[in-house]
């Protein structure tokens, strides 16, 4: 019954209480303390109000008089602007903490001149100690609490920026950052390197490339990469990219969002980058993100000018090698731009009347490539852009020669020989980018990919009306043609999280061989060794997340699934990614990695030069595809003042299914279509190693000091007798200084010098006569082609690189605005002699001596190019 009666009266106090919190009241309160206002309106009302004393400390209250309000409603007014609410509860007043809103910022950060999108630009809220960089697109987002936001902006080549922003409701800002002076003494940026989770990743201004000494006048993305520690080249002059033990088509190198197969001209001498088009390009040596997969050792990703947006100017320079033209600029102002650049080199026009004039024999010569950029950005609205991307490369040689056997014979009698090579690189990409909400943005690509090899080589002889003819033809290459989509979410700045898909369709020509031979008018010989086209679908999808787990500790953990179907077989692989940064007393950030790859193609090389002459092939029913596993750790810090940037890691990486042509397989000699399959073997290899980088980014004096000691081999059943080998590629030590320095305002030094160990090379330890039956020393037949006998591939290191390479640059801006650039360069200023190749001499009779020769292809070369930017 007392339970019974309790409860009655509670449940008639209640009416009571709320009939109270509706009594509207007629009050002046005067200017005083939010505390004294508070204990007038409960005094006046008789309504409890509950407070903590120090929530409501500080708080002022301006006079103010309210006639027929309820107290709610006068409390309501009083506390707007404070920090402090009110809230009903139980009969009572609560005065309570303002819940704090969170809103997004989101939008793109641009060049404020041109309008061009800028690529992991920091931003940084000050207060929240928070922050977030812009992705590959420009585009930025952060969710922060507050009404208000701090923000830096910093990007090194641009003045900094600091705001404050208004935070009611989510906005959409862009930011447009100003170009700084490059006349500057120095532009001082407090990184954020070391915050970063990301390890073994580099990223390279397009400027930096454009001031180093350059061969031939020709300023090459691929060699300033090769400067890289963790980053080898073949052999004296060559482009190719040998990243941590790997070879040239473990590099997934993409222009614009397609992928590059042998990005290189005249033989791999030179890249087919024009820089002049280039806006930003980031090497991963390891620790991939999981968005990226298809290749073992790296990922070079590169990003073209979208165009300036607001007003027309061109680039156009001139050298030995050769000339390119590049102009950009608005199609409609602000809305729509354009970038068109063309490059082309003449060793033919300036050698090729050299030669023939030379060689009486010689009857054509050519010998170019050319390189054809263009693209076409346009705004649809201010959440979505359209960018349209081309690309087209190709090079061309020739040599005829006609050597005349008897000019008093009755008939026409001559020796004729024709080689023609050509080789080239089509790509081109459709994006869509899209801001679905202030957190969530696309990017939605069509992309194709086309890579093209033929060679001929055609004889003819006759003599007194006689002839023959013999005639090879070779044709290779690779196509793709895909979709991709990536997502980015950025839900707050402790999660970035990425996902994505994409689907490739892809053609291989592994080689079509075609040979003929004439004699008279009868066809002696006509076979074809076609290794039929195969066609193969890969598909990807993709998840990771950065995430700032403590102020300390930041993971970005992801994992990257693909397919690849082949000749009615599915190969398929889950690779798992993540790598970590924690950051240690002293600034010291310590960071590690485990990257697990898969790779479905493959490339047969017969030497240690990246030539066009290399098949692309597939992973297919008995050829597996490469997988690699990579453990790295790393430290890094900002040192002297934050002026340099330093950073050492070790790695060891292990590679299954490698392939490799087996011993004496030569591709060209098969005679069945798909024997390449045959001829080549796999096998596992493995590398590891340690690297060390200081670089300098700002200032008057820039550059970097790379050190690499690393081991490279490789084991694989059929190659050197099943006995474990060191790789064509490997190398102890590799150091590199690179310098860059502005003396002046308008005279730019720069500097390199380059030191590499010995890298291995096979020499037969002795050599043989070939012989098919008996042979008397009477017999026409006696001197047989020899036979030599290699006991172990690799067996002999033979001598050190290095080099030094000087070069100026001599700048000026003219009255009009536009500015001029003379650059001298002297490549192997001290006349080292590195040669491009060794071949076996002579032997010794009777000692077990050998002598080598080698061909050297860049002794002291001086250059100079003229550039002009209007």
């Amino acid at each position: 019954m007392r339970y019974f009666i309790t409860i009655c009266l509670l449940l008639g106090w209640l009416p009571v209480r709320a009939q109270d919190m509706e009594r509207k009241i007629t009050i002046s309160i005067p200017a005083s303390s939010l505390e004294a206002t508070l204990k007038l309106l409960q005094q006046q009302s008789g309504i409890p109000i509950s407070y903590e004393r120090t929530r409501v400390q500080g708080i002022r209250v301006k006079a103010r008089a309210y006639r027929d309000a309820t107290v709610e409603t006068i409390l309501r007014d009083i506390l707007k602007g404070t920090p402090a609410d009110v809230k009903q509860m139980g009969g009572n007043l609560l005065i309570i903490a303002r819940p704090v809103s969170t809103n997004t910022l989101s939008g793109f950060v641009e060049d404020a001149v041109s309008g061009e999108k800028l690529i992991g630009v920091s931003l940084a809220a000050m207060v929240a100690q928070s922050g977030t960089t812009t992705n590959n697109y420009g585009f930025y987002s952060i969710t922060l609490p507050g009404d208000s936001l701090h923000l830096q902006l910093s990007y090194i080549g641009y003045q900094r920026l600091d705001t404050v922003i208004g935070m009611k409701g989510d906005q959409r800002i862009h930011f447009r950052l100003q170009p700084a002076n490059r006349q500057l003494a120095a532009v001082t940026i407090n990184g954020t390197r070391t915050a970063s989770s990301q390890m073994s990743a580099i990223n390279l201004p397009a400027s930096q490339v454009r001031s180093l000494p350059r061969l031939l006048g020709e300023p090459d993305l691929l060699k300033t990469l090769q400067m890289m520690p963790g980053v080898k080249q073949g052999t004296e002059g060559s482009s190719a990219l040998l990243i941590r033990g790997g070879t040239p088509d473990q590099n997934l190198i993409l222009l614009d969002g397609a992928p590059l197969y042998h990005p290189m001209h005249l033989l791999g001498i030179f890249s087919t980058f024009n820089t002049s088009v280039l806006k930003d390009v980031t090497l991963y040596k390891g620790a991939f993100p999981a968005r990226y997969g298809g290749r073992l050792s790296s990922v070079v990703d590169i990003s073209t000018k979208d165009g300036d947006m607001y007003k027309q100017h061109g680039d156009f320079s001139i050298g030995l090698l050769s000339t390119q033209l590049t102009l950009e600029g608005p199609l409609r102002k602000g809305k729509t731009s354009y970038v068109l650049s063309g490059r082309r080199s003449y060793p033919d026009l300036i050698a090729g009347p050299i030669a023939k004039s030379s060689a009486v024999d010689l009857k054509k010569f050519s010998l170019f490539f050319y390189d054809l950029n263009a693209k076409v950005h346009h705004e649809l609205s201010s959440g979505d852009k359209l960018y349209a991307s081309f690309y087209m490369g190709k090079d061309r040689l020739r040599i005829q020669e006609k050597y005349a056997l008897d000019d008093e014979a009755p008939a026409e009698n001559y020796d004729l020989s024709d080689l023609a090579v050509q080789w080239g690189n089509i790509t081109g990409t459709l994006r869509w980018t899209h801001i679905i909400s202030p957190k969530l943005f696309t990017n939605t690509m069509l992309i194709g990919s086309s890579y093209k090899f033929s060679t001929g080589v055609y004889t003819e002889d006759k003599y007194d009306g006689d002839g023959s003819s013999n005639a090879l033809k070779l044709h290779s290459g690779i196509s793709d043609y895909g979709i991709k989509t990536d997502i980015d979410y950025r839900p707050m700045p402790a999660h970035a999280v990425k996902m994505g898909a994409s689907y490739m369709y892809r053609v291989f020509t592994p080689g079509i061989v075609r040979v003929k031979q004439t004699s008279g008018d009868d066809i002696t010989l006509d076979s074809m060794n076609n290794n039929r086209n195969i066609r193969a679908g890969e598909m990807d999808l993709y998840v990771e997340d950065d995430w700032e787990i403590a102020p300390r500790l930041k993971l970005n953990a992801g994992v990257h699934w693909s397919g690849f179907n082949v000749q009615s077989h599915f190969y398929h692989s889950l690779q798992p990614r993540a790598s970590m940064r924690f950051l240690l007393p002293g600034d010291w950030a310590l960071k590690a990695s485990y990257t697990h790859m898969t790779q479905y193609i493959h490339l047969l090389a017969n030497n240690s030069i990246s030539l066009p002459t290399d098949l692309w092939v597939p992973a297919t029913r008995r050829v597996a595809p490469q997988q690699a596993r990579q453990f790295a750790l790393g430290l890094a810090r900002n040192v002297f003042r934050n002026r340099y940037e330093l950073s050492a890691e070790v790695y060891y990486k292990k590679m299954y299914n490698v392939a490799e042509y087996k011993d004496g397989a030569a591709y060209l000699t098969t005679s069945k279509g798909d024997t390449w399959q045959e001829q080549i073997a796999s096998g596992t290899g493995r590398s590891y190693g340690l690297e060390f980088l200081l670089q300098k980014k700002t200032g008057r004096l820039t550059g970097w000091l790379g050190y690499t000691w690393a081991v490279s081999d490789r084991n694989i059943p059929g190659v050197n007798y099943g006995h474990t080998f060191y790789y064509k590629y490997d190398r102890r030590h590799d150091l590199h200084l690179v310098t860059i320095y502005k003396l002046k305002r308008n005279i730019e030094l720069s500097g390199t010098w380059t030191y590499q160990s010995a890298s291995p090379f096979t020499v037969p330890v002795a050599r043989y006569e070939g012989v098919n039956g008996p042979i008397s020393p009477n017999d026409p037949n006696y001197w047989n082609p020899t036979v030599d006998y290699i006991n172990n591939r690799n067996n002999l290191r033979i001598s050190a690189y290095h080099r030094l390479d000087l070069g100026v640059n001599f700048i000026k801006q003219k009255s009009n605005g536009n500015i001029r650039t003379w650059n001298i360069s002297v490549l192997n200023a001290y006349n080292r002699m590195n040669p491009f190749f060794y071949y076996v001499k002579q032997y010794a009779d009777n000692t077990p001596k050998v002598r080598l020769s080698g061909i050297v292809l860049l002794p002291l070369i001086p250059s100079f190019s003229y550039n002009l930017r209007f």
